[in-house]
């Protein structure tokens, strides 16, 4: 009998015990759970996929980067989808170049489709922009007017949204300038999150320094070629910054800051083919993005080489922006004269 009441009590204690250890080991399991959580990345989007370059440079694996312009396409001629209205509600912070450079119909569809308007970050204000120059309209202004603010500038709205306003928003071909860009970047993750500012100040340190050196680079390419070789004409206003930065003469350009071939003229057309005679120039630079059926005539006319190979609005996709860069540059240094001359007749009519 006594055995019989010992097997009963021996099984109600394991019971008991089983019972008071059960929520404790489901407690356990549910912090191993926790501890395996991954946190979710912020959404960052960037409108070009030359800025998007830069926010991966300072946010590498951290942020979950989209971007608005596809890949090796103008970004002035783009059209805004319904699930690109959706990349910009999802995001925590976008960031656009600014200066007009986005077209008056993208810039409304940030404004009104952004979560905060405190996310919408104009890097274009904060690079010191340089104002246009007048050489595509027949002028002689200088264009290095740095130091100034992104104003609401005096464009006219014409040409479907797409004209840009007094300042030049290509800011790219300095990498100095793009340092600047960088350095926002790099404040703007950080007041969002906090949690890897060492990781975001590490990475902006280590492409400061490759911004450095490629500044180094191309001082050194462009040395390779004479200064009174160093002149240049193209077929869109967008070298501004490179001449600003590298003493290279942008003599006059086919397409003025608007981005249309409704802006060339039968003036402008002229212009352009009296500065090559005028100036004895043996090349015209084209741009991939803004193809001209103008080149012809102009070669026609002139007798002048047509060089391809240009970007100067977009990268290709898997392409860096230190090899965009360095690319332009040679293709501009390879096809300019490396011996000086004197051949110019600036009195030919």
């Amino acid at each position: 009998m006594f055995s019989k009441y010992l097997k009963i009590i021996v099984t109600v204690v394991s019971i008991f015990i089983i019972a008071c250890s059960a929520p404790e080991k489901k407690s356990d399991e549910i912090m191993i759970d926790k501890s395996n959580q991954t946190m979710e990345k912020l959404n960052i989007l960037a409108t070009t996929p030359m800025l998007a370059e830069y926010v991966r440079q300072v946010a590498n694996e951290n942020v979950d980067l989209k971007i608005l312009m596809p890949y090796g396409v103008d970004p002035h001629s783009f059209e805004a989808s319904p699930e690109d209205v959706k990349k910009i509600s999802d995001a925590d912070l976008v960031f656009y170049v600014g200066l007009k450079y986005e077209s008056a119909g993208v810039v409304k569809l940030l404004e009104n489709s952004v979560s905060n308007e405190n996310i919408l970050i104009n890097l274009g204000s904060g690079i010191r922009p340089i104002e246009f120059t007048k050489k595509g309209h027949d002028d002689d202004g200088d264009g290095d007017h740095e130091g100034h603010d992104d104003h609401d500038d005096d464009g006219d709205g014409d040409h479907e949204g797409h004209d840009h306003g007094v300042y030049d928003p290509h800011f790219w071909f300095d990498p100095t300038r793009v340092a600047l860009a960088v350095e926002i970047i790099k404040d703007e993750l950080i007041k969002i999150d906090s949690d890897n500012q060492i990781s975001y100040e590490s990475n902006a340190k280590d492409y400061f320094n490759t911004l450095k050196v490629l500044d180094e680079n191309i001082s050194t390419l462009i040395s390779t070629i004479p200064v009174e070789n160093r002149q240049i004409i193209t077929t869109h206003e967008a070298l501004g910054y490179l001449e600003s930065k590298y003493d290279i003469e942008i003599l006059t350009t086919l397409i003025p800051s608007i981005n249309s071939e409704n802006g060339i003229t039968p003036k402008s057309l002229r212009s352009t083919i009296d500065q090559i005679k005028k100036h004895n120039i043996k090349v015209m630079f084209l741009e991939e993005e803004t193809p001209s059926q103008y080149n012809t005539t102009i070669k026609q006319e002139t007798g002048i080489k047509l060089v391809s190979g240009l970007w100067v609005e977009t990268l290709i996709e898997g392409q860096t922006y230190v090899k965009w860069l360095e690319n332009n540059v040679n293709i501009i240094v390879d096809n300019l004269p490396k011996e000086a001359h004197d051949d110019h007749d600036d009195d030919k009519e």
